[in-house]
C-alpha cells in the first residue's frame, strides 16, 4: 500500500512538474535608468528572431512590472518601448526555468543624442497612430515586390482579390515617399516595385485633401499605407512586357513602362488583345497616369468631390473586360508630371486613345408578373460594337505662396461610336400562348465631343481654420448620331402587324457652367462653421428627327409623330451651411444645402413652354466617434429632395419601343430620401484580430415610380410617373470578424455575414381600369466563412465560402412568388516549386436554384497557370495558362427588376490555352543611370 501511495505521489508530482516546465514565464520591471521610477504601460514584446512575427506582448503594470506567460524554451527578440524614451531591443533566451530579468533600465531619447548604440533592428515600432515596420526585418523571397512583403507584416492582409487590409481596414491610397505615384489606387505600385528596396513601412489614417488644404477637420480618413525607399533606389526605371499567343486564335500583348527621376515621372504603355484584357484598369491606370479625365466639385458644407469619368473601354479593376460578349482591344497612353522641388509647381498630363470591338449574343427571358395574369418576355440580341475613344487630361497646382493654393483641372475626350444589332422578341403567356413577336434591326454610328475646365483657388488665413475658397468650372458636350431602325411587329390577337422603317437623326448639345465660394471661421476652440454660395447655368438643344421613305426609297420624309425640338435651360442657386465639432475623439459634421432652381424647357416646333421653379434641401449629419486607437464608430444620415425630370412629367415623342406609351402628369411632385448608416471597426495589433459592421437604410418617401396599365390583349402597355404615398425601404448589414487561426502556419481565417432587404410600390392594371397597387419585395441572407494563408516561397492560398437564400415575390401574384437557394464560392492558390516552377490555380462558382419558370444556374470558371522564372534576377517568366479549364463559364444573371424576374445571358470567354512571356525589368538602383 506504501509502494502505491509513492507511486501515486510520484506521478502526481512528475505531472506538476511537468506543467510548470510547460509553462516557462518572463518577468520583469522596466524602469527610468536615471531615477529608477517605475514606467507604468511600458510595452513589452517578443518576436521571432527568424522572421520577426509577434510572439507575445504585455504592458507593464504601475509597479512597472510585466509578466508573460506559456512560453516555448528557446531564443526570442525581445522589444521594450515607452514614449519618449529609446526602444531597448535585446535577445534572450527562456530556458526550463523561465527567465527574471529584474530591472529593465530605459533612458530617455533627449537624453542619448550621439551617444545611442543600436545593437539591434526593431520590426515594429508603433508612433502614436502610426504603425512602422522595418522591411529588413521580414523574410520574403529574393525577387519578391512590395506585394509579397506586405503579405508577411503582421496586421496586413491581402485577399484573393487583392484587396489590402491594414489594420482592420481597407486601404484606399498607397503613397511612394509620402507622395502619391501615379494616383492612389492600393495596389499602385506593390507589383512592380522590389521589396528589397524597401527601408519602411508606414500604416496611418490620412486625412482628406480638403482638411489639409483648409485646416478643418472633417472627420474624413482613407487607411494608407507609405512606402519610404532606401535612398539609393529613388531613381530609375520599372515596367513589364507580356506576350502571348494561344488556341483558338487568342492573343494578348501588353508594354508598361514608368520612368521617374525624383519628382518627374514618364509612363507609356500599350495593349493588343482579345483575351479580355482591354486596359490597364484601375491599378495600372492609375499608376501609369492615364486614368479617366477627373472632375472637382464643392458639395456640402465646403466639401470637395473628385470623380472620374471611365467607360467600358478601360476595363475592371484588373483591366478585364466585364461587359457582354468578347472583345478585341488596341489601347494605348502616355503621361507625364512633374514638381518643383519646392512643391510650388505640379503638373501632370496624360493621353488616351482606346479601341475595343465586341461581338455578342445576349438573351433576356422575364417572367412578368402582371395584373390577372402572367406572362414570359423573351429576346435574342445578336450585336457588333466598336468603339473609339480620345481622352487628354491635365492637372496643375500651383502654391501662390504658404497660405493660398490653386489648383487646375482641365480634360477632353472626343469618341466614336458603331453599333450594329439584330434582335428577336416575343411575349406569351405561361402555358405558352403566343402574344406578340418583333423582330428588328439598328445600324447607329454617333460621335461625342466633351471638354471641362475647372479651377479651384483656397486662401488660408493666419487664424487657424479661417479660410476661403473660390470654384469655376465649365463644360461643353455635342453629340450627334445617325440610326437606320427598322422593326416588325406581329399581334397574334387580331393578327396584324405595324412596321417601322426609319433613318433617325439625333443632335445633342449642353453647355454648362458655374461658380461657388465656401467661406470657413473657427467659432470656438471645437467648433468651425462654414457658409457657401454657389450657382450653375446649363442651356442645351436637342433635336430628334425621324425620316421615312419617299417614292424613290430614300430617307427624306419627315415624321412630326416622333418629333422633338427643344431648347433646355437650368438655372440654380445654392446656399450651403454647415458646423464642425473636433476633439481628439470625437468629430461631427452638421451640414445642408438649399438649391433655388428654375427649369424650362421650349418646343421650336410648337411654341409651347414648359417650365418649373422648385426648392430642393440636402440635410446630413455625420458623426465618427474614435474610441480608442483602435476602435472607431461613424454614424451618417442624409437627405436629399428628389425633383422629377420633365422628361417624367412630358416624355418624349418615340416609337423604338413600339410596345410602350408614355403618358404625361403634370401633377408630378417632388419625393425625398433619407440614408442612415452606421459603421463599427476595431483592431487588436497584437492578436492580429479585426471585427467590422456595417447597416444601411434608405427610406424612399412619396416616391416618383411608374404607373403601368397593360392591354392584355395586344401585349402593349402605357406609362406614367407618378408619387406613391408609400415608403420604398432598403435595408442591408454586413459584417466580418478576422483572426489568426493557427500562427506556426501562417493560417488566418475570417467569418461573416451580409443581408438585404428592398421594398418597393407601384401601380399596376389592366387598360380602362383603376391602378392597383403593388408591392415588389426582396430579401436574401448569406454566412461567409473564408480562409488564407501566406508563406513565402510555399505556398499560399485563399479561400471564400458563401451559402445563402434569396427569396422574390410581388402583391399581384403570390402564387408565382420564390424562395431560391444559392452558393458562391471562390478560391486561389500558388504552391512553390523547385528550380523556380510555380503552379497557381484560380475558382468562382456561382450556384442559383430553379425557379418555377427558370432552370438552375451554376456557373464555374476556373482558370490557371504553371511558370517558370529565368536569369539571374528571376525577371524574365514563361506562363502556360488555361482559361476556363473545366469549360464551364457561362454569362448568367438573375435578379427581380419592378415586376419582372429575369434571367439575362451574354456571351464569355470559353476555354482556351496560351503560352505566355512576361519580363518585368527595373533599374531603380540611384546613381545617375
Amino acid at each position: 500500500m506504501r509502494l502505491t501511495y509513492s507511486l501515486v505521489l510520484f506521478l502526481l508530482l512528475s505531472a506538476i512538474s511537468t506543467i510548470s516546465y510547460a509553462q516557462q514565464r518572463l518577468i520583469g520591471v522596466v524602469v527610468d535608468e536615471k531615477d529608477q521610477a517605475k514606467l507604468h504601460q511600458a510595452a513589452v514584446a517578443l518576436l521571432n528572431p527568424k522572421d520577426s512575427i509577434l510572439i507575445k506582448f504585455d504592458r507593464t503594470k504601475e509597479n512597472g512590472a510585466f509578466q508573460i506567460l506559456n512560453l516555448d524554451t528557446g531564443m526570442y527578440k525581445m522589444v521594450v518601448s515607452y514614449p519618449q524614451y529609446a526602444d531597448l531591443v535585446k535577445d534572450i533566451h527562456i530556458t526550463s526555468q523561465g527567465l527574471d530579468l529584474g530591472a529593465i533600465p530605459l533612458s530617455k531619447a533627449a537624453l542619448l543624442l550621439e551617444e545611442v548604440q543600436v545593437n539591434g533592428r526593431i520590426p515594429v515600432v508603433i508612433k502614436g497612430d502610426t504603425v512602422e515596420y522595418d522591411a529588413g526585418s521580414f523574410k520574403v523571397e529574393k525577387d519578391a515586390k512590395v506585394d509579397d512583403l506586405l503579405r508577411v507584416l503582421p496586421g496586413i492582409t491581402i485577399d484573393g482579390t487583392g484587396k489590402i487590409t491594414a489594420q482592420g481596414k481597407e486601404v484606399k491610397k498607397v503613397l511612394l515617399d509620402g507622395e502619391e505615384f501615379f494616383g492612389d489606387d492600393p495596389t499602385l505600385i506593390t507589383k512592380n516595385i522590389r521589396s528589397d528596396m524597401v527601408s519602411k513601412v508606414q500604416v496611418y489614417e490620412k486625412k482628406s485633401d480638403l482638411a489639409v488644404r483648409t485646416g478643418v477637420d472633417d472627420g474624413e480618413r482613407t487607411q494608407t499605407i507609405d512606402i519610404k525607399l532606401k535612398e539609393d533606389k529613388k531613381k530609375g526605371m520599372f515596367g513589364q512586357a507580356i506576350a502571348g499567343g494561344g488556341t483558338d486564335k487568342y492573343y494578348a500583348g501588353k508594354v508598361m513602362l514608368n520612368k521617374f527621376k525624383g519628382s518627374q515621372k514618364i509612363a507609356v504603355y500599350g495593349i493588343l488583345a482579345n483575351d479580355g484584357m482591354v486596359g490597364l484598369g484601375f491599378e495600372d491606370s492609375q499608376k501609369y497616369g492615364v486614368g479617366g479625365s477627373g472632375n472637382v466639385q464643392m458639395m456640402d458644407g465646403g466639401g470637395m468631390m473628385i470623380t472620374s469619368n471611365g467607360d467600358e473601354t478601360e476595363g475592371g479593376w484588373d483591366g478585364r473586360y466585364r461587359g457582354g460578349g468578347v472583345p478585341k482591344a488596341l489601347n494605348m497612353g502616355v503621361s507625364y508630371s512633374d514638381k518643383t522641388k519646392d512643391d510650388k509647381h505640379k503638373i501632370n498630363v496624360n493621353y488616351k486613345r482606346s479601341q475595343i470591338n465586341v461581338d455578342n449574343t445576349s438573351t433576356y427571358n422575364a417572367q412578368n408578373n402582371l395584373p390577372e395574369r402572367a406572362q414570359i418576355d423573351s429576346n435574342i440580341t445578336r450585336s457588333e460594337n466598336e468603339n473609339k475613344a480620345n481622352v487628354a487630361n491635365l492637372r496643375y497646382d500651383y502654391k501662390l505662396d504658404s497660405l493660398a493654393d490653386l489648383t487646375v483641372n482641365m480634360g477632353f475626350n472626343k469618341s466614336n461610336r458603331d453599333n450594329l444589332s439584330e434582335a428577336e422578341a416575343y411575349q406569351k403567356t405561361l402555358d405558352g400562348q403566343p402574344i406578340t413577336s418583333t423582330r428588328s434591326r439598328t445600324d447607329l454610328n454617333s460621335d461625342q465631343d466633351k471638354f471641362n475646365i475647372n479651377a479651384m483657388l483656397t486662401r488660408r488665413f493666419k487664424k487657424e481654420r479661417r479660410s476661403i475658397t473660390f470654384n469655376m468650372n465649365a463644360n461643353t458636350d455635342q453629340n450627334r448620331s445617325g440610326t437606320t431602325y427598322f422593326s416588325e411587329n406581329y399581334f397574334n390577337n387580331d393578327r396584324r402587324t405595324d412596321t417601322i422603317d426609319q433613318f433617325k437623326k439625333d443632335k445633342f448639345s449642353n453647355n454648362t457652367y458655374g461658380g461657388s465660394v465656401t467661406y470657413t471661421e473657427p467659432l470656438s476652440k471645437r467648433i468651425t462653421g462654414s457658409l457657401g454660395y454657389s450657382f450653375s447655368s446649363n442651356q442645351s438643344e436637342t433635336l430628334n428627327q425621324a425620316f421615312n421613305k419617299d417614292s424613290n426609297n430614300e430617307y427624306t420624309v419627315l415624321d412630326p409623330r416622333v418629333l422633338n425640338d427643344f431648347n433646355f435651360s437650368s438655372l440654380k442657386n445654392s446656399v450651403n451651411t454647415a458646423l464642425n465639432y473636433k476633439t481628439n475623439t470625437l468629430t461631427i459634421n452638421l451640414s445642408n444645402r438649399t438649391d433655388f432652381e428654375a427649369v424650362k424647357r421650349t418646343y421650336n416646333n410648337l411654341n409651347t413652354v414648359l417650365q418649373r421653379d422648385q426648392t430642393s434641401i440636402r440635410p446630413s449629419l455625420n458623426v465618427n466617434y474614435k474610441i480608442s486607437k483602435t476602435k472607431s464608430l461613424w454614424i451618417n444620415y442624409y437627405g436629399q429632395t428628389i425633383q422629377p425630370s420633365l422628361t417624367q412629367i412630358e416624355p418624349l415623342k418615340q416609337n423604338t419601343q413600339p410596345l410602350v406609351e408614355y403618358l404625361d402628369n403634370p401633377d408630378l411632385k417632388a419625393g425625398f430620401n433619407n440614408s442612415y448608416s452606421i459603421n463599427y471597426n476595431s483592431y487588436k495589433q497584437i492578436k492580429d484580430q479585426s471585427f467590422y459592421f456595417y447597416i444601411s437604410a434608405n427610406q424612399g418617401k412619396r416616391n416618383i415610380n411608374s404607373s403601368v396599365r397593360y392591354n392584355l390583349e395586344d401585349g402593349t402597355r402605357q406609362i406614367s410617373f407618378v408619387n406613391i404615398d408609400k415608403d420604398n425601404w432598403r435595408f442591408y448589414g454586413s459584417g466580418s470578424y478576422n483572426f489568426m487561426l493557427k500562427k506556426k502556419w501562417g493560417l488566418k481565417m475570417n467569418m461573416g455575414m451580409n443581408a438585404e432587404y428592398n421594398t418597393q410600390y407601384s401601380y399596376l392594371s389592366l387598360l380602362n381600369e383603376e391602378p392597383r397597387l403593388n408591392r415588389n419585395k426582396t430579401w436574401n441572407i448569406g454566412p461567409e466563412i473564408g480562409f488564407n494563408r501566406y508563406k513565402a516561397n510555399k505556398m499560399d492560398f485563399y479561400i471564400s465560402l458563401s451559402p445563402g437564400v434569396e427569396q422574390m415575390d410581388s402583391y399581384l401574384q403570390p402564387e408565382l412568388n420564390q424562395t431560391t437557394f444559392k452558393f458562391n464560392s471562390y478560391a486561389q492558390t500558388t504552391y512553390y516549386l523547385p528550380k523556380d516552377f510555380k503552379i497557381s490555380l484560380s475558382m468562382q462558382q456561382n450556384y442559383q436554384a430553379a425557379t418555377k419558370t427558370l432552370q438552375s444556374i451554376n456557373m464555374v470558371n476556373m482558370n490557371g497557370y504553371i511558370s517558370k522564372k529565368f536569369l539571374k534576377d528571376k525577371s524574365l517568366e514563361a506562363q502556360l495558362f488555361v482559361n476556363d479549364i473545366l469549360n464551364k463559364n457561362i454569362g448568367v444573371r438573375r435578379y427581380q427588376d419592378g415586376t419582372a424576374f429575369v434571367q439575362t445571358s451574354n456571351d464569355v470567354l470559353r476555354r482556351y490555352g496560351m503560352l505566355k512571356v512576361i519580363y518585368n525589368f527595373t533599374t531603380m538602383k540611384g546613381g545617375d543611370k
